[in-house]
């Protein structure tokens, strides 16, 4: 097993267990791509047939409203993502997928995933928990983020997601905060100050 095949294995084991003999298997699909910095996985009207896993890196989800870009999600190294609804539907995405870094990946075919699926029972179990975890990170995310202000979404990012203050830029954080960039610095400088209040 290579070093890039042991990181996505030790990622997938705080799921669920695979045989050895499993993993020997699946690994024969792993696809290692690397792609500059601004540079698209995919694009909005392209079919998602790949899951993907940043090896090292950033990539940044967002769509397109009124000519403005609303970022939606991020992800990093060690991070599992794929175009939910394109990846299971087989139909255009309408989200674009952007690195933010100079990225190395492993990408794993959708059709060798549901070959796995259908010979093992341990595969298919590890796939259902990586759904049912993924369905609920992405709700709670959305939830919070409707839910709660923008300062306190911001102060979220700052306790549990540093690699989003440390590694993207600025007015892709504010686009993810749904606020403008000026918002943004505003709230960057309250929350620089214990005595100021986060709106």
């Amino acid at each position: 097993m290579n070093k890039n095949g042991q990181l996505l294995r030790t990622a997938l084991s705080s799921y669920s267990f695979l045989e050895n003999e499993v993993w020997e298997e699946f690994e024969h699909f792993f696809i290692e791509k690397s792609i500059a910095k601004n540079e698209m996985i995919w694009e909005n009207g392209e079919v998602c047939k790949h899951l993907v896993f940043i090896v090292k890196g950033a990539v940044r989800s967002f769509s397109m409203a009124h000519g403005n870009e609303l970022t939606n999600n991020f992800y990093f190294d060690s991070d599992l993502f794929y175009d939910d609804y394109s990846f299971i539907s087989q139909k255009p995405c309408f989200n674009n997928y952007q690195t933010l870094e100079d990225t190395d990946l492993l990408l794993i075919p959708r059709s060798a995933l549901y070959l796995m699926f259908n010979k093992y029972k341990s595969f298919e179990r590890l796939g259902r928990i990586v759904v049912e975890c993924r369905y609920i990170e992405l709700y709670e995310s959305m939830t919070r983020k409707s839910n709660q202000s923008a300062g306190e979404n911001y102060r979220y990012l700052m306790e549990h997601a540093k690699k989003v203050i440390q590694r993207v830029p600025l007015k892709m954080v504010a686009s993810y905060l749904n606020i403008t960039p000026e918002h943004l610095s505003r709230i960057r400088k309250s929350y620089a100050s214990p005595r100021a209040k986060i709106a």
